[in-house]
């Protein structure tokens, strides 16, 4: 060991307390908890981040072709065909329209789907979605199907079993025309669902069968092409990929958008908060090493003649410099380090044992706080705590660097 090591180490790990001694242990247990908080903090993000992402992808389509002006999507077989190109085997066309649901004296604007056929693997995410009743959009006994979102079942008081009508802008603008009643189409509900992926959905969607969607608004046209992949990871993975290669293939007149464009406030506003807690939490680990600056400040105050002698006995200032900067570093790593065990232990045991958990009958989303460990987090936290410790002694290093001999001794 060298020298300058030796003395580094030795004024790291005072023999008797003091003021020094207590502000730089207190420096230390600021950067562990800022350390620690930052990991558990980023790690719930990671969690929240995944199940926020799993609702979006589970429900909706992965990629959707839409027409760039207008609602009708323009010649949708290549649009269809396109998609199968880009390796999207699991695609449909969907037509979409605005409607009016009454019963029971009561109207809502709904966005109805018109689906072919509800066992398609586009519609899978609706599926799973539907928590009474099924997913059946098919007509029986001359009667139109109709699957509803939660909140227009809740606000239009319907349940399964129920006759609602489907009326389309155009049969209500005849029927003020004419002055007459409105005839729609006649559907039972046989479904309720619920998203939890956007409240736009939850509060304004239906199912119904193609056909019944076509009676009611009098043609049914393709508005856009639905596609997903088979497992939630390649649709994180290769949607924005495969989104480009449909942008070059189709041309302007199409729009190609993925799950996470339909969804982009939310995707933005998650790692806008993500980063906003990081750069709050930093914070502690600054002020922890404002801390060490002070610490190793008063330490270049009190060992003034020790850094004259060591001058006179032959070290260079470069080597006093790197001496202090050897101890900034040390307490930097000893911090981090007991840290960033201290955060990994706490998220690895929510993570296994389910510490913090949920009753799922009662509402909740997931049984326990979802958390994720990421290696860059934790990487990203270590750098930030040693460069933030090697700057806090950066200061006093120069100081302690700059000691006449002279000046020392005479004051000492």
């Amino acid at each position: 060991m060298s020298v300058v090591r030796f003395i580094a180490a030795r004024y790291v790990w005072p023999r008797q307390f003091s003021v020094i001694s207590i502000i730089g242990g207190i420096s230390v247990l600021g950067m562990v908890i800022g350390t620690a908080a930052l990991i558990v903090v980023m790690s719930l993000f990671n969690g929240f981040r995944d199940v926020a992402y799993n609702l979006m992808i589970g429900f909706g389509p992965h990629v959707q072709v839409v027409a760039a002006q207008g609602r009708t999507l323009p010649n949708p077989e290549r649009a269809i065909g396109a998609l199968h190109e880009v390796g999207l085997t699991q695609a449909r066309l969907s037509s979409e329209s605005r409607l009016v649901l009454t019963a029971g004296g009561r109207t809502s604007v709904v966005e109805a789907v018109g689906v072919e056929s509800d066992t398609v693997s586009v519609l899978r995410g609706p599926r799973e979605a539907t928590f009474v009743g099924g997913f059946m959009t098919q007509v029986e006994h001359d009667v139109a199907s109709l699957v509803v979102a939660s909140g227009v079942a809740e606000r239009m008081g319907v349940y399964v079993g129920d006759t609602v009508e489907l009326l389309s802008p155009q049969a209500i603008e005849r029927a003020v025309n004419t002055m007459t009643l409105p005839r729609g189409v006649r559907a039972v509900v046989r479904g309720i669902f619920q998203s939890n992926a956007a409240r736009e959905i939850d509060h304004s969607r239906v199912y119904v069968s193609q056909s019944a969607l076509g009676r009611a608004i009098g043609t049914v046209a393709a508005t856009s092409a639905d596609a997903v992949y088979v497992s939630a990871a390649q649709a994180v993975e290769q949607a924005e990929s495969s989104a480009e290669r449909l942008r070059t293939m189709l041309g302007p007149g199409y729009t190609v958008r993925t799950w996470a464009d339909v969804n982009r406030g939310l995707v933005e506003t998650m790692k806008l908060e993500r980063v906003g807690s990081f750069i709050v939490l930093a914070l502690i680990i600054v002020v922890a090493a404002f801390n060490v600056l002070v610490a190793l400040s008063l330490g270049v105050v009190e060992k003034r003649r020790d850094i004259a002698v060591l001058l006179t006995l032959g070290l260079r200032p470069r080597d006093i410099r790197m001496m202090y900067i050897r101890q900034g570093l040390a307490l930097g790593i000893v911090a981090v380090g007991i840290g960033l065990l201290l955060g990994v232990g706490l998220t690895w045991g929510q993570i296994t044992y389910s510490w913090i958990s949920f009753d799922v009958s009662q509402g909740y989303l997931v049984p326990a706080l979802p958390m994720k460990i990421e290696v860059l987090d934790v990487l990203l936290t270590a750098a930030v705590g040693l460069v933030l410790a090697a700057t806090a002694a950066a200061y006093p290093a120069g100081r302690a660097a700059r000691t006449q001999i002279a000046d020392a001794l005479r004051s000492e």
